[in-house]
């Protein structure tokens, strides 16, 4: 059953963060859950992602991937998202985007304008502005404060047929591209190796022994261009260690119960 009003945005905390904000039901707001800054995107829109529910497999330790999955493997929860967006022009009468500047959320614009390529609907885009909180400049719609919701809504804008179109087919371009990271400044989004990061996140272990998670903690407030979770560093620690660079003891399948040292 579509709605007249359909808002979307990236993740759970942003969600909640609209809907307290606007005092919706779940139902105007669709939720978009895949973080499209990292990993393959070529089957993304597909009926069967294989390729990406194979790299989220990976990136998560066991501990998180199982408690994830509890709704469901990754890949169904992904061709889900998919048919979502197929099915998007006959969601709502009118749709709203929400995002900051951070290349998951961009992302995510540009697939959902890609998603409503063909339907005549109104689209509204909601951009958040930079907050001092990171000093970096980087904005999440997750950030917001509830109480600023309305006045960032009211001054959302329309978005023209050629950004629409421009953006639209920007996805398509970002989807064939084989680079496995993305960053997003000053509206351009770049593609780039998957270890990119890997130098800041080595630079963040020390000789000695620490915990995981203060480990990742450090380049996850450092990484610009796109935020830098939990999951992915994490994830890159243990490549690390597969090279030899790092030393990990303990439990392995959750961050929070190993450490890490320079090998």
């Amino acid at each position: 059953m579509s709605v007249p009003v359909l808002h979307l945005c990236c993740g759970d905390s942003a969600a909640e963060v609209i809907r307290a904000g606007l005092a919706l039901p779940e139902t105007a707001v669709q939720i978009l859950r895949d973080d499209l800054a990292v990993g393959p995107l070529g089957d993304v829109d597909s009926d069967r992602p294989d390729a990406r529910a194979a790299f989220w497999h990976a990136v998560f330790p066991d501990e998180d991937r199982k408690a994830i999955e509890t709704g469901g493997a990754f890949v169904d929860q992904l061709a889900a998202e998919a048919a979502a967006l197929r099915d998007l022009p006959e969601a709502a009468e009118a749709f709203v985007i929400w995002h900051g500047n951070g290349a998951a959320e961009q992302l995510m614009l540009r697939r959902a304008l890609w998603a409503l390529r063909d339907a005549a609907l109104p689209v509204r885009e909601v951009a958040v502005a930079p907050d001092d909180r990171r000093g970096d400049g980087m904005t999440a719609v997750a950030m917001l404060e509830r109480r600023r919701v309305p006045a960032a809504e009211a001054g959302g804008r329309p978005v023209p047929a050629d950004r629409r179109a421009a953006l639209a087919a920007e996805w398509e371009r970002l989807r064939a591209d084989s680079g496995g990271l993305r960053h997003h400044r000053d509206g351009t989004i770049t593609t780039h190796p998957i270890d990119a990061h890997d130098p800041e996140i080595l630079a963040a272990v020390g000789d000695d022994w620490m915990p995981a998670g203060r480990a990742v903690g450090r380049p996850m407030g450092t990484i610009t261009g796109f935020f830098a979770t939990d999951a992915f560093c994490f994830w890159r620690l243990r490549q690390l260690a597969a090279q030899g660079k790092v030393e990990i003891r303990g439990d392995i399948s959750a961050i929070r119960r190993c450490e890490a040292r320079r090998a």
